[in-house]
């Protein structure tokens, strides 16, 4: 190593020592261990440019090993990145600039939200893909656009390889061979509880090797020429590539080598033994001008005539102005895409009768033709899920612009894989049946943390997926979707309010999940597709005097509908409210909800889900006819009367409550 090279790895060390010391907390261990491979990947390898932090063909860094964001946010700010010593101060603390752990944009350079183990694996395995798929789109428009060919580069750590979304992600990206996809894995061989002889011993370079990897392992992590060499070949493999760096956690502490070191602070008399033994004398969180303008000169040198290179193809698309370029270069520069999709514009029979899992892979169909950015798959349940898209191939290294994406029985990974599509300004679908949405929910949250544009299909729905077990009942399922902020909830009672849910989704630029009914479901009459915006509306009105009030989502709707006009034979006027989106219709104020729901009204809901959120619009606990047991196995129409949710039982509860 150089003088420079030394004296700068050693000022990013201190840096971000002096960041997690202030904080009063962090992971000093990964900092001492990989910053000659952060420093590296900078100032050697990567293609960004710090006053451009938006450019659609920069370098990826995700920070699955999400540990490792103090000493990211410490390079950052010597790189060039718009981070002030200021903010470096303001570590972990309230409206910083720079979080503990990494979070989309904040600050610039940071590409994705990462928390749990595993997380940034997939969402870097997903913006790999994203980046194929677009880039085979540009490349049908002419052969000589190869605007996009960056690499996304993804710390990953010990953690990361005990994770199960981790093994899932990584046995996908095996499976699609995706190239442009490098993992930097710090195998320290230390967790926070100790060593990981007793918990991870796997063979860990055979592992990827059979997967079809191309696989480095440096015994020496700190030479930056030989971690240069084993980057730059890992990116000229042309397969998914991982260098295992055998780095020792918190190196130069008294504590090197220890799991002591992996979170928390230093002691002073360790730094200051650290700052001495690298010779450095500056005031905590100063660095260098030396250092400084050596990281810029070195990074300038290597991406200037890059960018004068991609400027002149830029041009070259600009100037073909297709249709379909044009809308390529508009997704690339805005980093999102509109699909018109209207509802209005189609008719749909009177007579029209079948499930909802139908119903959408026809809608789905009608949408995916008109636009290229609209893509996805299931975990192994494509064709019972019924979101396959006609006329198009599955995505893999044959086919790069397939749009059907085959992820295995991966729910996990999938969702994570989805972010990371979304991530890129793709509108990508994933599907399963509900049952299965808890297997996804760090990805869900993630969706709506980062505020993704990804739409989660759930089909089977509540007891009508007794058949096989008990165990595939998702009761408690449409509960915790509807707990996740910012993320909205739509169970469609028909076609028709299935359209108008597709029409919401692509005029919101926020994650959404549907839930489907397997069961067979006639178009309704009173049903609406504009007033799913509403999230709620009256799809049956009293006829004359209002003395209750049904609400009820999905399929029950069609039981409540049926209540209210046999119940109106008997002398009681019901209205029936459909509420496919709880968190829309909160979202349009007192005002409207006393017009649907007026207070001195009885109201009774149904839905074949947990009750727990229903006391908002019901009259009273008695008022939620719901179920809140598993259940058994059997028949739908057995399960139902065991449960006494069958026909006969909900309609003498209902008119039992309002009589």
């Amino acid at each position: 190593m150089n003088q420079n090279d030394l004296k700068a790895v050693s000022e990013l060390k201190m840096l971000t020592i002096d960041m997690i010391n202030r904080a009063g907390g962090g992971y000093p261990g990964i900092a001492l261990g990989m910053a000659p491979v952060m420093y590296t990947l900078f100032t050697r390898i990567l293609n960004v440019y710090p006053t451009m932090d938006k450019f659609m063909n920069r370098d990826r860094v995700i920070l699955s090993s999400s540990h490792i964001a103090p000493l990211y946010y410490a390079m950052l700010h010597m790189a060039g990145f718009p981070i002030t010593k200021e903010d470096l101060m303001n570590y972990r603390k309230i409206n910083s600039n720079v979080p503990g752990l990494p979070e989309m944009g904040n600050p610039l350079g940071v590409e994705a939200t990462t928390s749990y183990a595993g997380d940034g694996v997939s969402n870097a395995v997903g913006l790999a893909m994203g980046r194929r798929y677009l880039a085979t789109l540009l490349k049908e428009e002419d052969t000589k656009l190869n605007l996009l060919n960056f690499t996304t580069y993804c710390f990953i750590s010990d953690s990361d390889m005990m994770s199960g979304t981790t093994l899932e992600a990584l046995s996908f990206a095996a499976s699609q061979e995706l190239s442009n996809l490098i993992f930097l894995y710090d195998a320290n061989k230390m967790t926070g509880e100790g060593p990981t002889k007793t918990v991870l011993e796997e063979g860990m370079e055979k592992n990827f090797v059979a997967k079809g990897f191309y696989v480095d392992t440096l015994k020496d992590s700190t030479n930056i020429k030989e971690i240069a060499r084993a980057i730059e070949a890992a990116k000229a493999s042309k397969k998914t590539a991982i260098v295992i760096f055998q780095t020792t956690i918190g190196k130069d502490s008294f504590n090197e080598g220890k799991n002591i070191v992996h979170s928390g602070v230093l002691t002073m008399d360790d730094a200051n033994s650290i700052r001495r033994k690298y010779n450095l004398f500056l005031p905590p969180f100063e660095v260098s001008k030396d250092s400084i303008l050596h990281i810029a000169n070195s990074m300038k040198t290597r991406t200037d005539h890059l960018y004068k290179k991609w400027q002149e193809l830029y041009a070259r698309a600009k100037n073909l102005n297709t249709a379909n370029l044009n809308a390529l270069l508009n997704l690339l520069e805005t980093g999102s895409t509109t699909i018109d999709f209207h509802s209005e514009n189609y008719k749909i029979n009177e007579g029209y009768r079948e499930s909802l899992i139908e119903s959408n892979y026809k809608i789905m169909n009608l949408i995916a033709p008109k636009n290229p950015f609209f893509l996805g798959g299931s975990a192994g349940l494509s064709l019972i899920c019924q979101t396959v898209i006609g006329g198009s191939d599955y995505c893999n290294s044959l086919t790069p612009k397939g749009k059907n994406i085959r992820f295995g029985s991966r729910e996990r990974a999938m969702a994570h894989i989805l972010n990371g599509l979304s991530l890129l300004g793709l509108r990508p679908f994933g599907s399963t049946e509900l049952v299965f949405a808890d297997e996804m929910k760090s990805g869900i949250r993630m969706s709506a943390i980062m505020n993704l544009p990804v739409t989660y299909i759930f089909t089977h729905d509540s007891l009508y997926a007794s058949e096989e077990s008990s165990a595939r009942i998702p009761i408690e399922e449409l509960s915790m979707l509807r707990m996740t902020p910012n993320l909205t909830v739509y169970r469609p009672a028909d076609i028709t309010e299935l359209m108008g849910t597709w029409d919401c989704i692509f005029q919101s630029a926020k994650p959404s999940a549907i839930v489907l009914s397997k069961n067979s479901i006639p178009k309704l009459p009173g049903s609406s597709s504009s007033d799913i915006s509403k999230g709620a509306y009256i799809i049956k009105k009293e006829v004359s005097q209002l003395q209750g009030i049904i609400i009820a989502t999905g399929s029950e709707v069609v039981s409540a509908m049926q209540i209210a006009f046999d119940l109106g034979q008997a002398g009681l006027d019901i209205r029936v409210v459909s509420m496919p989106s709880v968190e829309l219709f909160l979202s349009m104020g007192n005002t409207y909800e006393e017009q649907i729901l007026p207070k001195n009204v009885k109201t009774v809901v149904i839905e074949a889900g947990s009750t727990w959120m229903w006391n908002r619009f019901a009259s009273g606990p008695d008022y939620i006819l719901g179920i809140d047991d598993f259940s058994s196995s059997g028949l739908p129409i057995d399960v139902l009367q065991k449960m006494n949710y069958d026909y006969d039982s909900l309609k003498l509860k209902v008119e039992s409550l309002l009589r």
